[in-house]
C-alpha cells in the first residue's frame, strides 16, 4: 500500500479557508476546534510585500512523535501512512500535544486529544478527504509520498520547515514575483 500525504502549492491559494471550513463541517466539530488551519504569511521579496498562506493539519509523520511519547497507545500507524488517533484509549493527558513539533494536536470538551485522522473512512470508500474535496482552487491534494519526491516536490517552503518526524507533505516549487515583472 502506498504512503500517502498532502501535496500543496503555496503559489496559487487564496486563503478562503473553505479546507478548513470543510474538516470543521464534516468532522462535526465545535467552532473553537480546527483540525486543518490555514495561516497568512507576509514575505517581501524583490521590492514587493505581499500574503501567502499554509494550509496544515497533521502531518501523518513516518516518525510520528504523538505516537512514541503516548504511554496508553492511544495512536496506531495504518499501513497507508495515516496516524490514526485512538480516541477511547486517549488519558488527556497532552504528552502528544507537548512532543508535535506542528501543533496538530488539541485537546476536545471531553479534556482527550483529537487530531486529523486524514479522513481514514473516507479513504476506505476511495473518496478524497474534506480538506482536499473542499478547496476551491485545487491547491491541496492527497498523493503517495514517493510519487511527490520522485517528482522533485519540496519538503519545505516558506512557514514551515521539515523536522525529525519525518513529515509527510510535500510542496510545489514557489513561484518567485521576480518571475512576473518585466
Amino acid at each position: 500500500m502506498k504512503k500517502l500525504g498532502f501535496l500543496f502549492d503555496q503559489n496559487f491559494c487564496i486563503g478562503c479557508k473553505a479546507c478548513e471550513v470543510s474538516c470543521q463541517v464534516y468532522h462535526n466539530q465545535d467552532p473553537d476546534i480546527n483540525w486543518r488551519k490555514v495561516d497568512r504569511i507576509s514575505i517581501h521579496e524583490h521590492g514587493i510585500s505581499k500574503d501567502v498562506y499554509f494550509s496544515h493539519s497533521c502531518h501523518h509523520c513516518d516518525n510520528p512523535a504523538c505516537l512514541h511519547v503516548c504511554p496508553v497507545r492511544a495512536y496506531k500507524k495504518l499501513d497507508n501512512g495515516v496516524v490514526e488517533p485512538l480516541h477511547d484509549r486517549c488519558i488527556g493527558c497532552g504528552y502528544c500535544i507537548l512532543a508535535c513539533p506542528y501543533s496538530a494536536i488539541t485537546k476536545g470538551k471531553d479534556k482527550k486529544a483529537q487530531k486529523c485522522n486524514l479522513c481514514s473512512e473516507k479513504l476506505e470508500r476511495g473518496e478524497e478527504p474534506a480538506c482536499v474535496e473542499g478547496c476551491p482552487v485545487g491547491v491541496l491534494r492527497l498523493v503517495p509520498s514517493d510519487v511527490c519526491d520522485s517528482a522533485g516536490m519540496q519538503k519545505e517552503m516558506v512557514g514551515f520547515v521539515h523536522s525529525f518526524t519525518k513529515p509527510n507533505i510535500r510542496f510545489y516549487p514557489r513561484i518567485k514575483s521576480a518571475n512576473f515583472t518585466k
